[in-house]
């Protein structure tokens, strides 16, 4: 399942896939948004990154809103996932 956010170039897709180490499936959100949104020293348009050169995405009161659904979004693939959602919305309101 993809979903596109409105008026953003920024998408998610839902993948079930089969576990690494165990037996079974799990649920996997991946965050798709464009390179061009990247913040980092030097432009990362037209070049390949250097080793360990760090690049970072920056979550604004122009964005947050997609970061909200996104965290909803993941909470709700499995228990697992609502439990580490609950840690952490702990952990930034204490």
């Amino acid at each position: 399942m993809i979903h596109k956010f409105n008026g953003y170039e920024i998408v998610t897709e839902i993948k079930i896939t089969e576990k690494q180490y165990a037996v079974g499936t799990q649920p996997m959100l991946y965050l798709c948004f464009p390179v061009t949104k990247l913040k980092a020293k030097t432009n990362l348009i037209g070049r390949t990154a250097k080793t360990k050169e760090i690049a970072y995405f920056e979550i604004t009161e122009n964005n947050i809103k997609v970061f909200l659904e996104m965290l909803k979004m993941f909470g709700v693939l499995s228990n697992s996932h609502k439990h580490d959602i609950l840690q952490i919305i702990n952990t930034i309101l204490t």
